[in-house]
């Protein structure tokens, strides 16, 4: 066997700027691609001390322990079976002369290879493993045509593409060079540092001395270090201007990925653009400029200061931060100018530009979806005890910040605009409010509105799109969701299970198929369809929640009226599974269902004491009516922990019947009355849930 050495392999790809928001993503990618190609080829390394590293001008990867070669290995091959091997004076055949070649060898030197099918030619193999300067090219190129680049760049009068134009290549086994060719670029042992505090080349000596080399050059090219620094001295900033960085995941990782050398400056605007409201101006800061707002620590107000992150360590501060403070104020100017020409008629001025945005060809503009969301929103408030007038209110004018210039400019601030522009039209605060959280829940864990009036106006936004889509005949295939209805139907589902909207799921559908009336039939088939949909995302999110699916689909099998109503007897299931009888229970829950299955005869639910003859049986009828006059109340309550509780008790009489009653006889009378009582006993477990299922 060879004895491999272990060594540290680097990769660095240089490039021009890399784009910011897919950074992370290719790096990854490229990172998984070369690691799992290596294993593939057999070449030895260690995955875990390994990882992915990154900046705005290159990809890169150190990989530990990589051995310089695959490991020697014994091949076996099986070649032609020996009566074709050979013709009958014992000559070799073409098909054995063809075989011994293949393995490099003669015929006289092959051995025989006896199995119970047959006898075959068959030679052991010794393989000598591939070095890894021969693999590894290949490899690298597999990896980097696989990475998920949206759109690629071609650069001088070469042939090939990549997302950027590619500037260097460096490719170290420990200290010796890797000779190879990417993208027209031969490798080298030097990287390039920053392009300002160090243009020159960086001449790498080692493969893992590869970080400290960059860092005095100036660049910190292990993104988790980077972002680190980042969040620090952002942090440590906003809190020596007396107020608070508001750093988001999402701006944190494109500031890491656009800037090599990250130095915070702090910078202010004047104080007269906080009369516009602040999500504009942080939307202006944190999409257009990349900017950290900087808050008031206690009130959560934006004050008139923010942190930008410089990509070099400047001689002069003050030039720096007058420059970002120059390309900051005309964003806020547009704001501003939003703000002002927005207010200048009221909100409900607005739904006549929404008559001309189609919603969906089949079920109308949007102005007519605000107008179903009205009705539908008055029927929910009136079931849900909430204000009828103010919740059609506020659906009416829920829409009409689309139309805005400052919705237009910043989508994302869409209903919270709304909600501004509301207040300022005179409107009463919780109508404004509910305006402001109707999107909510915009994506999975979002919080849901705070206001009963902005559930109410989000739960009719979601099933005045659900019912209307399906109807129209557009439900989601695979992947294609194009009207998020899958986003609607969890929305939905959290609304109706983690708020005060304790809403029958069918009354609520059947009301927005009456919505929908005047512009399609929705057919009873769309509404079971609707139905379905919803409670597939009701499945997965108790599911997610920690709940059994075991006992979900057992709640679900049960008649089904509210979410909330599921939720309360999926919680009972679980604590009453944990019951040493419990077992037993869904074992006989299945018996009985097997039985009255298998039955296959009409039988009267009325049970007649008299023709029940074996006392088993009458102290079960006697447990059975005791509890059909108790548990509806228990039931109403919703307090089916008790009623399990209640209905545990029956263990005892249910295995004293099985063991002593048969159920099929051939009195007919006798059998529909024992088969009644199964039934009218199983129908009591089922009121919370099918617990032949739960085992």
């Amino acid at each position: 066997m060879n004895d491999a050495r272990h060594h540290t392999l680097l990769i660095e790809l240089g490039c021009e700027e890399l784009p910011p928001k897919s950074l992370d993503r290719l790096a990854a990618a490229f990172f998984a691609g070369v690691c799992d190609r290596l294993d593939k080829s057999g070449i030895g390394f260690d995955r875990d001390a390994s990882r992915p590293l990154f900046s705005p001008r290159r990809l890169a990867m150190t990989i530990a322990a990589v051995a310089d070669r695959q490991p020697d290995r014994e091949i076996e091959r099986k070649g032609p079976a020996l009566q074709a091997a050979f013709d009958e004076a014992g000559n070799p055949t073409a098909a054995a002369q063809g075989f011994a070649k293949s393995v490099g060898c003669e015929v006289s030197e092959l051995e025989t290879l006896k199995t119970e099918k047959g006898e075959w030619l068959y030679l052991r193999v010794q393989q000598a493993g591939k070095a890894l300067d021969e693999l590894l090219l290949p490899i690298l190129q597999e990896s980097l045509d696989a990475l998920p680049v949206a759109k690629s760049m071609r650069w001088s009068d070469h042939d090939f593409s990549f997302v950027r134009p590619v500037q260097w290549l460096v490719i170290l086994h420990g200290d010796r060079l890797i000779d190879g060719r990417l993208f027209g670029k031969q490798s080298a042992r030097h990287s390039f540092g920053h392009r300002i505090h160090h243009p020159g080349p960086v001449v790498l000596d080692q493969a893992a001395n590869y970080l400290e080399a960059l860092e005095q050059a100036r660049v910190l090219v292990d993104p988790a270090v980077r972002k680190q620094r980042i969040q620090d001295s952002v942090h440590k900033m906003g809190a020596e201007s007396g107020g608070e960085a508001r750093i988001t995941d999402s701006l944190l990782a494109e500031v890491n990925n656009l800037v090599e050398w990250p130095v915070p400056v702090a910078c202010s605007f004047e104080d007269e653009f906080l009369e516009v409201p602040q999500e504009a101006l942080i939307a202006s800061m944190e999409d257009h400029q990349k900017f950290f707002p900087v808050l008031d620590p206690n009130s959560g107000k934006l004050q008139s200061s923010f942190i930008a992150v410089a990509n070099l360590d400047s001689r002069d501060f003050d030039a720096v931060r007058q420059g970002f403070e120059r390309v900051i104020r005309p964003r806020l100017a547009d704001a501003q100018f939003f703000w002002e020409q927005d207010r200048k008629q009221p909100l409900e001025a607005s739904r006549t530009a929404l008559e001309r945005v189609v919603f969906q060809k089949s079920i109308g503009t949007v102005s007519d979806k605000s107008s179903r969301m009205a009705h539908l929103s008055k029927k929910i408030a009136e079931i849900s005890g909430e204000n009828e007038e103010q919740a059609a209110r506020a659906a009416l004018l829920c829409k009409c910040d689309l139309v805005s210039q400052m919705v237009g400019e910043f989508p994302e601030l869409q209903g919270t605009m709304g909600g501004y522009y509301a207040l300022d039209s005179g409107e009463p605060a919780a109508v404004a409010q509910a305006v402001s959280e109707h999107y909510q829940p915009r994506f999975s864990g979002d919080a849901l509105p705070s206001s009963p009036l902005g559930q109410v106006v989000s739960l009719a936004d979601r099933v005045d799109t659900l019912v209307g889509i399906f109807a129209a005949g557009l439900k989601p295939t695979g992947n294609k969701d194009p009207f998020a209805l899958r986003r609607a139907a969890l929305g939905s589902v959290r609304l109706l299970t983690e708020t005060r909207l304790d809403l029958n799921l069918d009354q609520l559908l059947a009301l927005g198929a009456n919505a929908m009336a005047p512009f399609m039939t929705v057919s009873p088939d769309v509404l079971l369809d609707v139905r379905g949909f919803i409670l597939d995302r009701a499945r997965q999110y108790f599911r997610d929640n920690g709940a059994d699916t075991r006992l979900v689909n057992a709640a679900l099998a049960a008649p089904l009226s509210t979410l909330s109503d599921l939720k309360a007897r999926i919680d009972a299931l679980g604590a009453f599974i944990q019951r040493p009888e419990a077992e037993a229970l869904v074992a006989a829950n299945k018996r009985i269902g097997n039985i009255l299955r298998k039955a296959d005869v009409e039988f009267s639910s009325t049970i007649d004491p008299d023709r029940l003859v074996l006392a088993e049986e009458k102290d079960l009828f006697d447990e059975v009516s005791r509890l059909e006059a108790s548990l509806p109340e228990t039931f109403a309550a919703g307090d089916y922990s008790a009623a399990l509780a209640d209905l545990a008790g029956l263990h005892g009489a249910i295995d004293q019947f099985f063991e002593h009653v048969m159920v099929m006889v051939e009195d007919e009378a006798l059998r529909d009355s024992r088969l009644a009582l199964l039934e009218r006993l199983k129908s009591l477990f089922d009121r919370v849930a099918d617990l032949s299922r739960a085992g």
